[in-house]
């Protein structure tokens, strides 16, 4: 009978331990997929392009999007979700000097490695002179993030913005943050997004030089998007808002072992859009990421927005933007189940010593 109540014992803690680390698991996605179908190798663009394709991966955290000048790589968007056969980002080419331009997909993962897939070479035509100071659109494309909350501050004052943010919750995400000035002559209002781990979180926004600020409080939860826009003085805007509109060709959504999601994969097998082979074969990198880009601003949480093209967006959250592998709450829920499962086992031993003895 004892070693029966023994066997049921170490069963249920074997048990307790699956289910602490299943807790920690980041969803899966389907295969490494990679390709783009537009723009087209050695094809010519101008104004305001749609770039599309596919970028799905195991472990997805976001992808980045450069554009590769030579040896300058410089950041053009960032997406937390898979894309298949959609739309990877938008982008307006008139904030880029003319000339030739090869697409760098940069596959960034949980645990901030990544791998950099090399796109097709084409040419930015616009015959401006100069290109524009400010963008007309906002980079990338606005999906729910696979990896925690999708938090987009975005600051449509004309004073540098000072935001932070923190959770009374244990394990949350928390930091500080400046997003820079709206400029008159900018549609688009400077923004930083951060992934957050999903928690209250409350803190303040102010801008620069001002008597007031916002306060404000919400409950992020995984796979939603809130913006956080700051227009001056106390007048702080929080709204979770559904994101941009997959096209309908999108797959990614699909289970990862639904036929039809990979059935565009599958399409553009035999000839995907892009550089030739020896281009398209990706780099891989055993390091975290160590380009930074500056992303746009718009929404709702921690992370501000610089967001000229050339600069990339700076991070301080759980999953990083910038490349700095912050912690994430995985190891932690690992340590603690391992800790409840040797304090259990530690009892039991006891006890059955002390039966023992008796």
């Amino acid at each position: 009978m004892k070693n029966r109540a023994w066997q049921l014992t170490l069963a249920v803690l074997l048990i307790m331990l699956a289910t602490v680390v299943a807790a920690g698991v980041s969803y899966a996605q389907g295969g490494d997929t990679v390709f783009v179908t537009s723009p087209a190798a050695n094809e010519a663009v101008s104004g305001i392009i749609t770039i599309t394709g596919a970028v799905d991966f195991p472990d997805f955290m976001k992808y980045d999007l450069f554009l590769k000048r030579g040896d300058e790589m410089v950041w053009a968007a960032t997406v937390y979700a898979p894309v298949i056969n959609g739309v990877l980002a938008r982008l307006d080419t008139r904030t880029f000097p003319d000339g030739a331009y090869q697409l760098v997909i940069r596959q960034v993962h949980s645990d901030s490695n990544y791998t950099d897939f090399y796109g097709p070479t084409f040419f930015i035509e616009n015959n401006l002179g100069a290109p524009l100071p400010f963008p007309e659109v906002e980079p990338g494309v606005l999906y729910p993030p696979v990896a925690g909350a999708l938090a987009r501050i975005r600051n449509c004052s004309g004073v540098d913005l000072k935001f932070d943010y923190h959770s009374p919750d244990s394990f949350c995400s928390g930091g500080s943050l400046t997003v820079r000035p709206k400029p008159a002559e900018s549609q688009v209002c400077p923004f930083t997004d951060v992934l957050l781990i999903p928690c209250e979180y409350q803190g303040t926004a102010m801008g620069l030089g001002v008597e007031r600020g916002g306060s404000y409080n919400f409950v992020a939860e995984h796979g939603k998007i809130y913006e956080l826009t700051y227009s001056g003085e106390d007048r702080l805007y929080v709204a979770e808002v559904p994101g941009d509109t997959r096209a309908a060709t999108d797959t990614a959504l699909l289970p990862a072992d639904d036929p039809a999601r990979l059935a565009p994969v599958q399409a553009s097998a035999d000839a995907p859009a892009g550089a030739s082979a020896a281009e398209q074969s990706p780099a891989e990198s055993t390091g975290s990421e160590t380009a930074k880009a500056e992303a746009p601003a718009s929404s709702i949480s921690d992370q501000p927005a610089e967001q000229s093209p050339t600069e990339p967006p700076t991070t301080e959250t759980m999953l990083p933007v910038s490349g700095e592998a912050a912690p994430t709450i995985i190891p932690y829920l690992l340590i603690g189940g391992g800790v409840v499962v040797l304090l259990v086992l530690a009892g039991l031993y006891a006890a059955r010593r002390r039966a023992a003895d008796l």
